[in-house]
């Protein structure tokens, strides 16, 4: 054999190669996408059981207590009539409350798992916020909540103004 024929046999076996390396990577990223689309999947379920455990955690704060549940009622009527202790529980009581929902916030930003954007938990959050005794509460504390957080809250507070109206 030639030169001439050994290279036209080695650009065959480089043509080749080259199609099986193109068929090769081609099912790498195809599972490559796979494996993605999956772990987005379970990091947007872990995101809503989350949102789920939170509301349950501050649902079962009130069942399990009816003393708190008794603060709780007292304190969103009738705040300013709150003794000092009282109104430190109550505080506490918002804090945890409005810490779930920034929580479930910053996860909804960071992963838009709610196919409903979010409705839920905001009419949920505008449900505390239309409370005259948490309205008080917020004009009074210094959150240390993220800005997005804040500023929802903050726009919330301004519809439920402009609702009373």
């Amino acid at each position: 054999m030639t030169i001439q024929e050994w290279g036209a046999i080695g650009e065959i076996i480089g043509g080749v190669a080259v199609v099986a390396s193109l068929v090769y990577l081609a099912m790498q990223i195809r599972q490559n996408t796979r494996q993605v689309s999956l772990s987005m999947k379970a990091a947007d379920l872990a995101a809503f059981e989350r949102n789920v455990t939170s509301g349950n955690r501050v649902r079962e704060m009130f069942i399990l207590s009816p003393e708190i549940t008794g603060l709780y009622m007292r304190g969103i009527s009738h705040y300013r009539d709150l003794s000092d202790d009282e109104k430190l529980r109550f505080d506490m009581i918002l804090s945890n409350v409005f810490s779930e929902f920034q929580g479930a916030y910053v996860r909804h930003l960071t992963y838009r798992h709610d196919p409903a954007d979010f409705a839920g938990t905001r009419r949920s959050l505008g449900r505390w916020i239309r409370r005259r005794g948490v309205r008080d509460w917020l004009q009074r504390s210094e959150p240390d909540w993220r800005p997005e957080f804040a500023a929802l809250v903050e726009e919330l507070m301004r519809l439920h103004d402009t609702q009373e109206d």
